[in-house]
């Protein structure tokens, strides 16, 4: 694979190039059905003998969909991206261009939420909307232009509220993007990612200017921490802090700014899909990808003004404040099914002891499709439906204490 790495392959004469190609893919760690075999410039299909290439004039070399990529970061870091789901929070303007850009650099999964309809204005500056799209929903139409542009990630969209998401999507997500326009919504998704400690890359754009955070929880400053803690009320109901009541303006937006900011949320999103496990196990953000945004990014495209403004947790904070809506992030547990033997007891067991915890004093929910039921013990979680990939929550009363879990089950 040239610029990235020579190696070498025993195989025998009568291989086909389709068995040399899934060995070399092995040894990789990259996708056979995403890479093709070139030999003096030629791709050479899948069915061909090894025995009939002249090997010893030009060597085979593996093309695959994302090479370029491994020059920067490797197949440990592109395999990262493979395996990542991001939550688009709104399938507008940014949304669009956050979702293609997301789906070239090789995100295995895009949740794309957004309950709003395609305007004619919105084809203009938005790339997967056309004319017919008009009076559709939009995070179905990106969601549809996405796997049929991109057929190696799913897009699945979330037609309701926002607020609506049930709880195992919210947790599926590695990194939320943020294109909203209205607070209420960003106040939402903030609570959301400090809660569940959730990396958030929040954007926005206003005419010839545009913006971009990068929050981390728990220590860095949230989208809101910049808000004054005592115009909350006014702020929430306009579309961006900047403007006019909703109902008096529209906000400008430009093809330009959008693709600007988007690209950067997406460099950022790369940087904590590829990178954040380094930084949480070694303290450093690795060299490959660099660290994330500090502050805020401010551009200006009509007066050439791009400054980064630098930004401290505010203790008035709605949201992460002292006495915000989200003081502490919930504890997440991870726990293999193979561990709980079907027990609904040996799962009350586990989680109180990683709790710290009296059995008695914690309860467990089992949460889908925003439906909440309680499990009692000595149970089968097979006859309850749960498994791998389930969400379970608990909660506990400590005296005046209340405390709370987020539990996942994996399949190891």
């Amino acid at each position: 694979m040239p610029s990235v790495c020579n190696i070498e392959l025993s195989v025998p004469s009568t291989a086909t190039i389709g068995f040399v190609k899934r060995k070399a893919c092995q040894k990789l760690g990259i996708e056979p059905d995403l890479t093709s075999i070139i030999h003096d410039g030629t791709r050479i299909e899948d069915n061909r003998r090894l025995s009939t290439l002249h090997l010893k004039r030009k060597p085979l070399t593996i093309d695959y969909l994302w090479a370029r990529h491994l020059i920067l970061w490797g197949p440990e870091g592109q395999k990262r991206l493979r395996e990542a789901t991001v939550l688009v929070a709104g399938a507008g303007a940014i949304g669009n261009e956050v979702s293609k850009n997301l789906a070239m650099l090789g995100i295995k999964r895009l949740l794309i939420v957004d309950n709003d309809i395609v305007e004619l204005s919105n084809t203009s500056r938005m790339i997967f909307f056309d004319r017919k799209s008009q009076g559709l929903n939009k995070a179905r139409v990106l969601a549809r232009g996405i796997t049929s542009k991109f057929p190696y990630v799913e897009a699945i969209a979330w037609t309701g509220s926002l607020e609506d998401l049930p709880l195992e999507h919210l947790l599926s997500a590695d990194v939320i993007v943020c294109g909203l326009d209205n607070v209420i919504s960003r106040i939402y998704l903030s609570q959301v990612s400090r809660r569940y400690s959730i990396p958030m890359i929040d954007g926005g754009i206003v005419g010839y200017r545009g913006r971009v955070q990068v929050y981390v929880p728990p220590n860095m400053p949230c989208p809101l921490c910049t808000y004054p803690s005592g115009q909350y009320g006014r702020i929430a109901g306009l579309r961006n802090p900047c403007d006019g009541p909703a109902e008096e303006t529209k906000v400008p937006s430009l093809p330009t700014t959008i693709s600007l900011v988007s690209s950067i949320q997406c460099q950022e999103a790369v940087k904590l899909i590829v990178g954040h496990q380094s930084y949480l196990k070694n303290g450093m953000w690795p060299k490959e990808t660099g660290e994330p945004l500090k502050g805020i990014l401010m551009i200006d495209l009509q007066y050439n003004r791009y400054s980064l403004m630098d930004v401290k947790r505010s203790k008035n904070c709605v949201v992460c404040g002292d006495n915000g809506l989200v003081q502490k992030p919930v504890t997440i547990l991870t726990i293999p099914v193979k561990d709980l033997h079907d027990s609904t007891s040996q799962l009350h067991h586990i989680v109180a002891h990683e709790m710290k915890l009296a059995e008695q004093q914690i309860m467990l929910f089992s949460q889908r499709r925003n439906k909440t039921a309680r499990i009692e013990k000595k149970r089968s979680l097979r006859r309850l439906h749960i498994g791998a990939g389930n969400i379970v929550t608990a909660v506990a009363q400590n005296g005046a204490d209340y405390t709370e879990a987020v539990v996942r089950l994996s399949r190891s």
